[in-house]
């Protein structure tokens, strides 16, 4: 074992470990083929929830409810999630997550396009947004997450390094320059102050800080 991997190995002593029904969330959207935020990103998700106290938080992507366990065990006992996915597959593998976990009261599970749940939220309601759904998207989701974000409310977004390819000049997919393109304006919004982190794929953080007279 060479040392980057000894001081991995020592990071991965850190993390917070997974309980059963993370655990059986994980398999459940392995086996389904479904992705799941890797274990690292899941214990920052509930860092971040934590010391925030956060009690209301929206997910764009409820996968197989794997995130959103990591989210809830960290935020306000009192906190809902509003977990939004496209698919009832998806959906239906979230809510039986929530469900193990003793945690179906406090999730507001949501079926239908992003793009078209979002805008009916609450403004300025909700401590932390985050992403992890369609990256074509991702541009689009940021306005939404500005609008619905309290003030000094955390986006969260994952995937932002996209496998590597938002440094590889041939990579000109859809995908790959919407990551490109959000990323650049959650960089340059002077009401974002942000931070990205070598996490798994990449996670974007950034407070909310709007400007006098802005939502």
């Amino acid at each position: 074992m060479d040392n980057d991997d000894r001081l991995a190995a020592y990071a991965q002593g850190f993390l917070e470990p997974e309980d059963e029904p993370l655990r059986a969330a994980r398999a459940r959207s392995e086996e389904a083929d479904i992705p799941a935020v890797p274990p690292e990103t899941g214990a920052l998700l509930r860092f971040l929830a934590r010391v925030t106290r956060a009690r209301h938080v929206v997910e764009v992507g409820s996968g197989g409810g794997y995130s959103g366990l990591w989210l809830l065990g960290g935020m306000d006992p009192r906190g809902s999630l509003t977990t939004i996915d496209i698919a009832p597959a998806h959906q239906s593998l979230a809510q039986q997550a929530y469900a193990e976990a003793g945690l179906t009261g406090r999730v507001r599970s949501i079926l239908g396009p992003a793009l078209s749940v979002l805008p009916k939220l609450a403004d300025q309601t909700y401590d932390i947004v985050f992403l992890d759904a369609v990256k074509a998207e991702y541009p689009e989701y940021l306005a939404h997450a500005k609008r619905l974000l309290k003030a000094g409310g955390l986006l969260v977004a994952d995937n932002v390094l996209w496998h590597g390819k938002v440094v590889d000049s041939e990579a000109v997919d859809e995908d790959t320059e919407a990551i490109r393109r959000f990323n650049a304006s959650v960089h340059d919004d002077p009401e974002l102050q942000g931070l990205l982190l070598e996490i798994g794929d990449g996670v974007l953080c950034a407070v909310h800080q709007p400007t006098s007279g802005s939502p």
